[in-house]
C-alpha cells in the first residue's frame, strides 16, 4: 500500500510540476553529479534498481521493497527516503523513476551546497521558486528548460524545506 502511494505521489506531483513551471537550469554534468548523502545521482542510475548493488552503494538499512518478478520495477523505503526505478519503453534497463526525501538523516548537494529537511532555502543562494495553486512554494532543478525529469525542493511559509523530490517522466 505504502509503494501505491509513493508511485501516486509522484505522478500527482509530476502533473502539478508539469503545469507552468520556472526552473533552475544547470548543466547536465552538474544535474547528474548532485549527490543524496555524497551518492551521485549517475552512481544511483548505475544500480539501474539492482538491491545488492543499491546495499553496496547506499550505506543505510532497506526496510521495505518491492520488486517485480516481471522486472519492469522496483521500489525500495529506507528512513525518510524512497526511491523506485522502472522500466523505460524500448530497453531492458530500469531507469531511476524518482525518489523522496523526507527526513533530515537523508540530505542533496547541489553545485557544492548541501541542503536536509528542515533547512532554510536562503543556503541555496538566488534561486527561482515556483508557487502551486495551493500556495505552496517549491524550488526545481533541471539541467534544460522541459526536460523529463527533474529535482523539486518543496519549502513551507518559513522557507524550511520539507520535501525534496526527484522525478524522471517516462
Amino acid at each position: 500500500m505504502k509503494n501505491i502511494l509513493f508511485i501516486l505521489t509522484l505522478i500527482l506531483t509530476s502533473n502539478l510540476v508539469r503545469c507552468q513551471v520556472t526552473s533552475n537550469i544547470i548543466s547536465k554534468t552538474e544535474f547528474y553529479n548532485i549527490k543524496i548523502n555524497n551518492i551521485t545521482l549517475d552512481d544511483i542510475q548505475g544500480t539501474e534498481g539492482n538491491q545488492i548493488e543499491l546495499i553496496n552503494l547506499i550505506p543505510a538499512t532497506i526496510q521495505e521493497s518491492n520488486i517485480d518478478p516481471d522486472g519492469e520495477f522496483c521500489y525500495y523505503t529506507y528512513d525518510g527516503f524512497e526511491i523506485g526505478f522502472s522500466g523505460n519503453l524500448g530497453t531492458e534497463h530500469l531507469i531511476l523513476g524518482g525518489f523522496e526525501i523526507t527526513k533530515n538523516n537523508w540530505n542533496i548537494t547541489i553545485q557544492g551546497v548541501t541542503v536536509t529537511i528542515g533547512d532554510n532555502i536562503s543556503v541555496l543562494g538566488n534561486v527561482i521558486f515556483n508557487t502551486q495553486t495551493n500556495g505552496s512554494r517549491s524550488i526545481v532543478y533541471q539541467y534544460c528548460d522541459g526536460c523529463n525529469n527533474f529535482i523539486s525542493i518543496y519549502i513551507n511559509a518559513s522557507n524550511e524545506i520539507t520535501k525534496i523530490i526527484y522525478i524522471e517522466q517516462t
